[in-house]
């Protein structure tokens, strides 16, 4: 779990960019026709709130002119009109749902594609360029940027199209403001459109002074509570651990200071959107007040009709309600700007490949060549000096070492991990296994849990049969399809037992193992080196370890120390 002092990057236009691509994809043509079916459906929408003013003004004349018939003849139309309204927003939101669920879905195979692909996963938590919780930034970040993306956006498009037309209404139904002032005769056509869009737009200034630092704060609560999410994971992932340290305390400890970051910024987000909330309230109860005082030259000249009124506070209420878009949703805009803020900084660490001089070269051939290999530390200093070596094809090596000197990062250069340090490497990568100290056991069936990296059915249940058989694990046979937490289940030394039973299933010609039986006894361990020179006789083995007995299943010893790598023939 990654873990910076101030998390909030600078927000810029740029993070903006992640909502282009999947409109460039190969989806976008779909993806266009429902958006302008939902867009064109908002302008219907738009156009049926216009007839509806229209049939206000007629009806409430009608009415106050208590001619009761003409009154319930209008009635029916009424009825259709509003059953085409709902008709409309049921399909236009039943259409929004299925783009927004077809974005979210491209987006998370792209950003998938992208996490995996060049060991990416691996460099953002071990890279010097981190990105804090990218589950989240898959799972939750991706989802809530089409839904909130689409909602403001249609809003905004709705919004606007509301303005224009109900603007044309208040222009023409508002009329002219004439006065005299100081011996001029000053003429303000459409003053009731002026009016009411300059207080909104002033309104919307304010409001963004009040509220900008709430972007920053919504950026904070989401990386604060991820981390309290991750660390969460962590206890129900290492349990055991913890249990046998009886390490509660701590663990109390560490969560309730991902708690308290938690607490101590949400105050910072309650006290931006308490300002920001304070602008709308006041707006929302005195804005009427616009609205009579736009309404007293009529008043005065006598021209207002209880019609008229209805159809100008429709056509007012609608402006309104379109400039204050903004307004309305200026929290759940803060909110989007943040969640881009992290897709952004996530794409940019993703694609940004660590630099580095180790250079890898995939052959054919079975030999092992490492050409000016120099290891350096992620600052820079140098940890190692491996210089040129050949490891020909079918030969068993032993890497060994004091602790820390770069036995791991070594095979980690080889496998292409550690890039930091200068030189070259190649060697038949295509079938080349490596097995780390802690083998990666998936949760699901025991077969895809031996198949790994592999599906399940690349290997017949013969041959799995076999393979756990020559790893002495007899007692999982009739386990393998049966679906379990196998880190959970099996114990340490069962999950490298596992692993060498991988290897029995693919039988690579390169095989590196980093201190793959440090968790078993002597017994297991020889047999498992045992039967692996007799399954795969003529493999070429590196094996980094400390066990000394294991030195007569290999035929060189390769020493690593600060001043370079001697080598020695065993007997």
């Amino acid at each position: 779990m990654a873990h910076t002092e101030d998390p909030t990057p600078a927000h810029s236009l740029s993070d903006w960019k992640v909502l282009l691509p999947y409109w460039r994809s190969e989806d976008r043509w779909k993806a266009l026709g429902l958006l302008t079916g939902i867009i064109g459906l908002s302008f219907l929408d738009v156009q049926v709130a216009v007839w509806f003013g229209k049939w206000d003004q007629i009806f409430f004349d009608t009415m106050f002119a208590y001619k009761v018939a003409a009154c319930i003849a209008l009635i029916p139309i009424y009825v259709v009109m509003m059953g085409l309204s709902a008709g409309m927003r049921v399909i236009q939101r039943y259409m929004t749902q299925v783009l927004s669920m077809r974005w979210r879905l491209w987006n998370t195979r792209v950003y998938l594609r992208k996490y995996l692909s060049e060991n990416a996963y691996y460099h953002l938590e071990h890279g010097e360029n981190r990105a804090d919780n990218p589950d989240q930034r898959i799972a939750d970040d991706l989802a809530q940027m089409s839904v909130w993306t689409l909602r403001l956006g249609l809003d905004a498009i709705q919004a606007v199209t509301t303005f224009l037309s109900f603007a044309i209404v208040l222009w023409t139904i508002g009329g002219t403001l004439s006065f005299v002032w100081q011996g001029w005769h000053i003429v303000i056509p459409g003053y009731m459109f002026f009016g009411t869009t300059i207080s909104i737009l002033l309104i919307s200034l304010v409001l963004e002074k009040a509220g900008g630092p709430l972007v920053s704060a919504n950026y904070r609560q989401q990386h604060y509570d991820a981390d309290l999410r991750a660390a969460l994971l962590d206890v129900r992932r290492n349990s055991e651990q913890i249990a046998f340290y009886g390490g509660e305390g701590a663990e109390h400890f560490r969560l309730s200071e991902c708690l308290q970051r938690i607490a101590t910024n949400w105050r910072s987000v309650m006290a931006y959107t308490w300002r920001a909330n304070t602008v709308v309230e006041l707006y929302t109860g005195g804005i009427n007040i616009v609205l009579w005082a736009l309404l007293i030259p009529k008043l005065l000249a006598h021209t207002l009709t209880f019609g008229l009124y209805s159809r100008i506070n429709s056509a007012f209420m609608n402006v309104r309600r379109s400039l204050q878009w903004f307004i309305e949703n200026y929290t759940d805009l803060a909110t989007l700007r943040s969640i881009l803020q992290r897709l952004s900084e996530f794409e940019r660490i993703v694609t940004d490949r660590p630099e580095g001089g180790i250079v890898r070269v995939p052959t054919e051939q079975g030999q092992i060549e490492i050409r000016d290999l120099v290891l350096d530390r992620a600052d820079g200093s140098r940890l190692a000096s491996i210089g040129d070596l050949t490891i020909p094809a079918g030969s068993r090596w032993i890497i060994g070492g004091s602790s820390g000197v770069g036995k791991s990062t070594l095979l980690r250069a080889l496998a292409g991990l550690w890039t930091y340090g200068t030189g070259r490497v190649s060697f038949n990568m295509r079938d080349a296994m490596f097995l780390p100290q802690r083998s990666y056991v998936p949760t699901g069936t025991l077969r895809q849990a031996l198949s790994y990296p592999a599906t399940p059915d690349r290997y017949d249940r013969a041959a799995c049969e076999v393979a756990l058989e020559a790893a002495n694990l007899d007692g999982l046979v009739s386990k393998l399809d049966q679906n379990a937490v196998w880190r959970d289940v099996l114990s340490p030394g069962e999950q490298q037992r596992l692993a060498f039973a991988r290897v029995f299933l693919a039988r690579p010609t390169v095989l590196f193992l980093d201190e793959a039986t440090s968790a078993l006894d002597t017994e297991n361990e020889t047999l498992l080196y045992t039967r692996l020179l007799a399954f795969l006789p003529e493999v070429t083995l590196i094996s980094v370890a400390h066990h000394s007995d294991l030195k007569r299943f290999h035929d060189r010893e390769a020493l690593l120390s600060q001043q370079g790598m001697t080598i020695q023939l065993l007997p």
